[in-house]
């Protein structure tokens, strides 16, 4: 199980430095664009493309299990600060099944959209034709790769709840942010 979940943090490592680079990338892109914009009157073609069919899918989905290995998606407790430890046992549960479905869910139906797409050869039409079928697949890799981590949440949850916790010494500087 260990080997598991040290494969799957390794995995959601390299899909964070993927979406790092696709940040930076982006932003040198977008820079250019705005440069060229202004000083030459003339934009650089396929900018709305990259931006809207790559770099922010690959934002959004890539870093998903990065961030549920380190415990920091967005969480109420309130209620479950409150609880009894089966009460707050059954909540994880629940919680963590339910996302697992869902996410499961999510990966097989983009992975189907994503397959239909690249079998279509999907582009945009515009000043130069940019082919987009390769973003949809970071939906179902960041997705997909979410949900074992959450599988494998839901496996050792019964037993520990280790995993369950942020960091209590992270606390955000501006620096950090």
């Amino acid at each position: 199980m260990q080997f598991l979940v040290n494969f799957t943090d390794r995995i959601a490592q390299v899909l964070m430095a993927i979406a790092i680079a696709l940040a930076a990338v982006m932003m040198l892109h977008v820079t250019l664009d705005v440069i060229l914009s202004q000083f030459i009157a003339e934009p650089m073609p396929m900018t709305v493309d990259l931006v809207s069919f790559y770099y922010m899918v690959g934002l959004v989905f890539l870093p998903l299990a990065f961030v549920e290995t380190k415990n920091e998606h967005i969480d109420v407790d309130l209620i479950h600060a409150v609880l009894p430890k089966g009460g707050k046992l059954s909540l994880d549960l629940v919680s963590l099944l339910l996302s697992t479905v869902y996410f499961g869910l999510l990966t097989i139906q983009s992975g189907i959209d994503a397959m239909e797409k690249y079998e279509m050869g999907e582009y945009t039409m515009g000043l130069v034709n940019v082919t987009i079928w390769p973003g949809r697949f970071f939906l179902p890799i960041g997705c997909g790769t979410l949900t074992v981590v959450l599988l494998l949440k839901l496996l050792r949850r019964p037993f520990t709840d280790e995993h369950m916790k942020s960091d209590p010494h992270h606390v955000p500087t501006e620096e950090g942010i």
